[in-house]
């Protein structure tokens, strides 16, 4: 039985024994991992109790930069370790939903306050309603796009636009309302 205690020298001469105490621990063989002692020891940590589905572990290697295409510069953090348990991650991630939301809260009150105290505005969109139409229809369209298209919605720099987007018309419908 070969490992990496007694593993024959190299033939192109480089066979010079190494230090035992700086080599790693040889892996269990496939006999001592499935002989079911590392688990009464508590050598091996217990599976995990969820399962996962298939498709979580699918890797696309279209999109992927591990493989040679031109992916991406954030798919390369989801292909590392990446766990919701976490709780950096988990910190990180709602700060960014909180400040997004925060964003689109204060775009909001500024376009409400702007057509509530500001005179020439508020009389210019009580006479023009078809603007509150038009601004109607690209909610609409913009609402489905994000609902419907996956593609879009997932990809960096048209997610943030459609959202700019979305928010805008929902901004203006809202400060028509308020006039």
């Amino acid at each position: 039985q070969l490992s990496v205690n007694n593993k024959p020298p190299n033939s192109e001469g480089q066979g010079e024994k190494k230090d035992n105490a700086t080599a790693p621990p040889a892996p269990p063989t496939y006999e001592e991992a499935t002989a079911g002692e590392g688990m009464k020891s508590g050598a091996y940590p217990p599976p995990p109790s969820v399962p996962l589905h298939p498709s979580w572990a699918y890797v696309d290697p279209s999109t992927s930069p591990s493989y040679g295409s031109s992916g991406y510069p954030g798919d390369t953090e989801m292909l590392t370790s990446f766990s919701w348990d976490d709780r950096n991650v988990r910190r990180v991630f709602i700060r960014k939903v909180y400040a997004i939301l925060m964003v689109q809260l204060l775009v909001t009150v500024v376009i409400v306050a702007f057509f509530t105290f500001c005179e020439p505005v508020k009389g210019y969109i009580q006479t023009h309603a078809a603007w509150y139409w038009a601004s109607y229809a690209v909610f609409f369209v913009t609402y489905l796009i994000l609902a419907c298209c996956s593609g879009p919605r997932r990809y960096f720099p048209w997610n943030l636009i459609l959202l700019s987007i979305f928010t805008l018309s929902m901004a203006y419908l809202t400060g028509m309302l308020s006039r």
